[in-house]
């Protein structure tokens, strides 16, 4: 697959701000993401990753919640992310901007994919931690679907608190959001 983008032209010293990010036009078939100044190109979710996201998004709005998916958080100037599920802190509302503060965040889901598994695990996770974002969940493909591993930010990093199959948390157990 073939794409080109247009680099800004006064982002020459290679280093790129959320503002350059987003005056970059848009497609459905990518993603752009921020990290530490260099831009990310990421591919759509495939169906079967997409179909769990809005699993997820389902489950946590039959339970009241404001959520997402693929909604753009800027942790700072040089980091912009778009996290497959946003759940707000209780009381939250989401700005119509494209770009949303951590502030509001409680809960970010990644649904891990073969091609992500360091960046999801280890590069997000220190990211979301780094910003205060209360709990960070992946979602992990194994041999027999998924599973959900719940982490609870505690001393500025993750620490797992529960693993459940997806499809119990679905149905209604093992949830911590």
């Amino acid at each position: 697959m073939d794409m080109l983008i247009q680099i800004p032209e006064d982002a020459s010293d290679g280093v790129f701000t959320v503002q350059d990010l987003l005056q970059l036009p848009e497609t459905d078939r990518y993603q752009l993401e921020l990290h530490e100044g260099v831009i990310r190109v990421v591919p759509p979710p495939k169906p079967e990753a997409n179909d769990v996201q809005l699993d997820l998004a389902f489950y946590f709005r039959a339970r009241g919640r404001k959520v997402y998916t693929e909604m753009g958080v800027k942790f700072n100037d040089h980091s912009y992310r778009i996290p497959d599920v946003t759940v707000l802190r209780p009381g939250c509302t989401a700005t119509t901007e494209a770009v949303q503060s951590p502030d509001i965040v409680d809960l970010l889901v990644e649904v891990v994919s073969p091609t992500s598994v360091d960046e999801d695990r280890l590069v997000k996770a220190k990211v979301y931690a780094s910003a205060g974002i209360p709990q960070y969940w992946r979602v992990e493909p194994t041999v027999t679907g998924y599973v959900v591993v719940q982490g609870l930010l505690q001393d500025g990093r993750y620490v797992p608190v529960g693993e459940v199959a997806l499809v119990e948390l679905l149905a209604g157990g093992g949830g911590l959001g």
